[in-house]
């Protein structure tokens, strides 16, 4: 088998959100992808399709496997616990 490249061209997309903003479900706090804004101030319908993402609470980068994340919402596992004025930045890698 041959290797194949690895397409090394990526840009940044970030989205902001509050805690407040969430649906506390259990544990967990869900923010649908309608809730966020981008760097510009306007909101979002859909996250894009991306190959990493970076999630920071009150500006603190958090381990992976605390957050799952689909086109339509972030879930943040434990989440529920957070305080509503937390700011929350969700940073999606994707190629181009």
């Amino acid at each position: 088998m041959a290797a194949s490249l690895i397409n090394p061209n990526f840009k940044s997309k970030k989205y902001y959100v509050l805690a407040s903003a969430g649906t506390i479900t259990g544990s967990d706090l869900d923010l649908a992808a309608n809730l966020f804004v981008d760097d510009n101030g306007a909101p979002i319908t859909a996250f894009p399709n991306h190959a990493y993402f970076t999630l920071y609470i009150n500006g603190m980068i958090q381990e992976n496997g605390v957050a799952t994340l689909t086109s339509s919402q972030l879930t943040i596992l434990g989440g529920a616990s957070l305080d509503g004025s937390d700011p929350i930045v969700l940073e999606l890698g994707i190629n181009f």
